[in-house]
């Protein structure tokens, strides 16, 4: 198979799969994403006033350590009503999305431009995808020295959560420049006033929890604060490690030149889908079924997995499945720190190769065949 046979296989792979897929795998209803909904916020208020109010110190420690999956869960059921796929009511995709985001404090505008327009509209094409783009030995060099430092710190296992919160939650939705900024300039506006009103209210509510947790140990911000801040600060670093592996891994390509760059073959061969544990997969609500997601956004998240499945059946030649493992993760962070885009292999901060030249094209069976192994 040669290298542009490859890439048309792929991109014929996807849409084939696309145009077969069943339609009921892209039906959704009101009253199963409104359910979803329900469920998962009950769960998250549940975990927040339980962190406050349950008689003993590791129950309420349980539920802030337990708070962040309930974020995540919530967050996707408002990532799909974005997609307006949740529910088959536009006003209520829009209504659900606005409220889900809310405990993520992800304005719903700024959120949708970024994912839907910029995130899936230019996926793995440097200056479009905004979260995680590989710089250039070239580019990085000509960074100055705290940058490059930076740089460094994101590509670590630490350091992907802090890479969500500067470089794409803060510089991407909430202070974005004119590039990367919704052209719906009053709900974009509107949309951040309610972020800041409801971190504000749950400030007060949790002060005003704190008045009847028994055997309170510390002082009563210090509670409020370590109940609000420190279940957002592991969901944020959780969101920088999903996105990282959603996008990121020896067998994917980035691209900067749009002529290079193929819509159907990049969501296919350029997402992973990473298998995690049950029951993880169902708490983020099939969120890591993503090629399936990319190629089809209609699908509801509900009906992800089984059309994953179909996906990987129809296309086992270019589908990026990762089981999960700490090892598989810190192997990702130690090989995927620059990008080469004119030969497509990964490099390290040296600018040495940590993978195979061609990752655009040649699929993984194929370079099997060719005995081409990562060479990190």
């Amino acid at each position: 198979m040669t290298p542009d046979t490859a890439s048309t296989s792929a991109d014929r792979a996807a849409r084939a799969w696309r145009a077969s897929l069943p339609h009921e795998r892209r039906r959704s209803t009101n009253l199963r994403g409104g359910l979803l909904f329900a469920t998962n916020a009950v769960v998250w208020v549940g975990l927040f006033v339980g962190g406050f109010l349950l008689p003993t110190w590791w129950m309420r420690a349980i539920c802030i350590l337990a708070n962040p999956l309930a974020i995540g869960g919530l967050f996707v059921v408002g990532h799909d009503a974005c997609h307006n796929s949740l529910t088959r009511t536009g006003w209520l995709n829009r209504l659900i999305g606005r409220l889900a985001l809310l405990p993520a404090w992800h304005p719903y505008t700024s959120w949708c431009h970024a994912h839907n327009v910029l995130h899936h509209g230019g996926t793995n094409l440097k200056g479009r995808h905004p979260d995680f783009p590989p710089f250039s030995k070239e580019e990085f060099d000509a960074l100055p020295a705290w940058r490059r430092l930076l740089e460094r710190l994101y590509r670590l296992p630490i350091g992907v959560g802090l890479f969500y919160t500067i470089d794409f939650y803060f510089r991407i939705l909430l202070l974005p420049s004119k590039a990367h900024r919704s052209p719906f300039t009053v709900p974009f506006h509107l949309d951040r006033l309610l972020i800041a009103a409801f971190f504000a209210l749950q400030l007060w509510v949790a002060y005003e929890l704190t008045a009847f947790a028994p055997d309170l140990l510390l002082p009563r911000w210090f509670v409020v604060l370590g109940g609000v801040l420190v279940p957002w600060v592991s969901w944020i670093w959780f969101m920088g490690f999903v996105s990282f592996l959603q996008h990121t891994h020896p067998r994917t390509a980035w691209y900067d030149d749009l002529d290079e760059w193929s819509f159907y073959h990049v969501q296919l061969r350029s997402t992973t889908h990473v298998t995690f544990p049950w029951p993880i997969e169902r708490l983020l609500n099939n969120i890591m079924d993503h090629p399936a997601h990319h190629i089809d956004p209609t699908i509801p998240l509900y009906e992800l997995p089984e059309s994953q499945r179909l996906l990987e059946e129809r296309a086992p030649e270019h589908s990026v499945v990762v089981p999960w493992s700490l090892g598989e993760f810190l192997r990702i962070c130690r090989v995927c720190k620059l990008y080469d885009y004119r030969r497509h292999c990964w490099l390290d901060f040296a600018g040495n190769p940590t993978t195979p030249d061609g990752l655009n094209r040649v699929p993984e069976e194929a370079a099997a065949r060719q005995g081409v192994r990562e060479l990190a």
